[in-house]
């Protein structure tokens, strides 16, 4: 199973941790998927993914601390750990869990580039600390599948909302279609020319 929500990392796991964090910083981990500024820039086989994610309640204005050099791209930052085949992580990701992640802004839609295929939602991870000697980290559960199929240009999964109380403990996890406003996003960056279809993720049986 994934490691209870909102535990803390020990101090030799910090080593750890930090590696992978200096990794990232470094473009050592592979890819995340890559945010869209135009269609035309999609493969064949590739689709535009738009989605959100949300906290309920949303992240006070002294629950993240983010600090020290190169650390602020990570503020209100969560990582959506994405995998081609539903599995449950069993122990802390490694560094090779974190190839094709999404990074959303929480609150805000992102749009992605994805090989137009399903692929799962196996756990995200947001940073509560981080800088100095502090890295503390809270991890949120999947079990979430995005139904691409080829052919598809553009596909919105809905707004995946982690409701949780003041420890992080994950209470409720929903999929909410906010597909309208969504749309109207679309529509606004990418014009008129392709339609968006909606295939709201769906939780793993």
């Amino acid at each position: 199973m994934i490691l209870p929500l909102g535990q803390m990392i020990s101090r030799a796991a910090r080593f750890t941790a930090m590696a992978l964090l200096l990794g990232m910083l470094g473009a050592c981990v592979g890819a995340a998927r890559e945010p869209v500024e135009n269609l035309t820039s999609l493969g064949g086989a590739e689709t535009l993914v738009v989605g959100r994610v949300e906290l309920l309640p949303p992240l006070s204005k002294n629950e993240q601390k983010i600090r020290g050099l190169g650390t602020g791209g990570f503020e209100n930052k969560i990582f959506l750990i994405i995998d081609d085949h539903n599995r449950v992580l069993k122990a802390e990701p490694v560094v090779a869990d974190f190839t094709g992640r999404i990074e959303a802004l929480l609150g805000e839609n992102f749009f992605v580039r994805s090989d137009s295929k399903p692929f799962f939602v196996i756990a995200a991870m947001l940073y509560v600390e981080l800088g100095g000697s502090e890295m503390n980290k809270v991890y949120f559960p999947g079990g979430l599948k995005a139904s691409l199929k080829p052919g598809d240009k553009a596909v919105y999964i809905g707004t995946v909302q982690y409701h949780r109380n003041e420890f992080f403990d994950v209470t409720k996890v929903a999929v909410v279609d906010n597909y309208e406003n969504a749309n109207a996003e679309f529509k606004k960056k990418f014009g008129a020319k392709y339609a968006l279809r909606k295939a709201l993720l769906t939780q793993v049986k």
